[in-house]
């Protein structure tokens, strides 16, 4: 039998400080993700979290809302703190969040 994803991933603070997405290769050229992470600190003091202000976690919130990232970059998503907390290496799509959506 397959290993299940332990969780749906929680799109909250702690795992917006776990994730690596903001130094994600997929994202190093957008311009969109460069603004959002100037704002990050004023976005991460709301409640809850607005999907659309952080350049992040996509395994919990779904696709990103930048546009100009490139999924032609590597993924790092297998050595992310996130994805090995909630085993996300066992659940579907097992990376490339930002482009195929979260985690199930």
């Amino acid at each position: 039998m397959a290993q299940q994803i332990s969780a749906k991933v929680p799109f909250i603070v702690g795992n917006v400080g776990k994730c690596q997405c903001p130094g994600c290769p997929v994202q190093g050229e957008s311009q969109c993700v460069a603004g959002l992470k100037s704002g990050l600190n004023n976005a991460l003091k709301k409640n809850p979290l607005q999907h659309g202000e952080i350049p992040g976690v996509y395994c919990g919130a779904g696709k990103a809302t930048c546009t100009d990232l490139d999924p032609n970059q590597s993924c790092m998503c297998p050595t992310c703190a996130v994805f090995e907390q909630y085993k996300l290496s066992a659940g579907h799509p097992v990376g490339y969040y930002c482009k195929d959506g979260q985690a199930r």
